[in-house]
């Protein structure tokens, strides 16, 4: 049984669709890219997917609880704080203990290649900076389903490269990415197009 199955899923506002989908599964563990043109409905499809969007048309059947889907925004909510605070904080919530929090939270945040900046205050970071601390924060949990809505926007190529090699190693984790450009299919098992033109 695959993890996600999606049949005829439509979303529509003011009487107009905003993402539509004929047909769409998703086996455990892939990592999937959803691309498409600004209008095309990729945000839509997230949050749908996050359980965040509940009015729509169809079926979208999901094999997991809520709490087992993380989705991290493309421009991302941070807490006041440092990067480490935001960074722990999932974990802190599901109950470790601060030391094994701040060991997980470190080891994603240098991956990333923000462990220098583990105790900035984080209204000091740039876009990039503010989107990895993000995803690290979403990374430690180790949700089984991560949703990531343009992860690599304002990213230079480095922060790209680290992004891709810390989802590469969530090998039991199932990674979807919404990107407005194509993305490497030999990063992606799956690639999806979204069509704009509804």
């Amino acid at each position: 049984m695959p993890l996600i199955d999606i049949d005829k899923l439509r979303v529509t506002r003011n009487h107009s669709p905003i993402c539509q989908v004929s047909r769409l599964t998703i086996e455990h563990g892939n990592r999937v890219g959803i691309w498409g043109s600004n209008g095309s409905g990729k945000t839509t499809l997230l949050r749908v997917l996050a359980g965040l969007e509940r009015y729509f048309e169809g079926n979208c059947q999901i094999q997991l609880s809520r709490r087992d889907r993380v989705y991290v925004d493309q421009a991302p909510y941070l807490f006041r704080g440092t990067v480490l605070f935001n960074a722990i904080y999932g974990l802190r919530a599901r109950g470790l203990n601060r030391q094994t929090a701040e060991s997980q939270a470190m080891h994603w945040l240098e991956k990333l290649g923000v462990q220098d900046l583990a105790h900035a205050r984080v209204h000091r970071l740039s876009g990039g900076e503010r989107r990895r601390t993000a995803l690290a924060q979403a990374m430690a949990i180790r949700s089984k389903l991560l949703l990531l809505d343009e992860p690599f926007s304002d990213m230079d190529v480095d922060g790209r490269v680290r992004i891709e090699e810390a989802l590469l190693n969530l090998t039991d984790t199932t990674v979807i990415l919404a990107s407005p450009t194509p993305l490497s299919e030999d990063f992606c098992h799956q690639i999806y197009e979204l069509d704009s033109d509804r």
